[in-house]
């Protein structure tokens, strides 16, 4: 079981750096060959800002929640899952402000987003929590 949890996650650290020589120098991804890498997981990526891999659905194979920029003022989060070596994308949301974290909290995957609402200029932060399929909205503080 350790030796196929080593290989998996060399196999990961060899997509990652892939993915990432893919991106360095292009606006888009949209150009990456599909034989290269799976259509899904790439779409719509300017620039990762933070990569984690986490073990979401516990069965013992650790997912990616990866944090990306799609845009200046927008981010994106894509959580993608393995299966033999090959990587879907089970998760896919766009906000529109460049403040999302993730991180866990009280054992559980929570995503932390900060608005500034353009109009008005307050903020507006929200909480979203894992709930084994998507990250859904717990509570949100602020005025709009």
């Amino acid at each position: 079981m350790v030796k196929k949890q080593v290989i998996l996650m060399r196999r990961i650290e060899i997509l990652f750096a892939l993915i990432l020589f893919l991106l360095s120098g292009c606006v888009t991804t949209s150009k990456a060959p599909e034989s290269e890498v799976k259509k899904g997981v790439l779409d719509d990526v300017l620039v990762f800002r933070d990569l984690e891999q986490i073990d979401l659905d516990k069965d013992g194979v650790k997912e990616i929640v990866a944090i990306y920029a799609t845009g200046i003022n927008s981010t994106g989060v894509k959580v993608i899952k393995f299966h033999n070596d090959k990587g879907d994308v089970i998760f896919e949301h766009i906000f529109n402000t460049p403040s999302v974290k993730f991180a866990i909290k009280d054992n559980i995957p929570t995503l932390m987003v900060e608005e500034t609402i353009q109009t008005t200029g307050s903020k507006l932060k929200s909480i979203y929590h894992w709930d084994g399929k998507a990250f859904t909205p717990l509570e949100t503080v602020g005025r709009r």
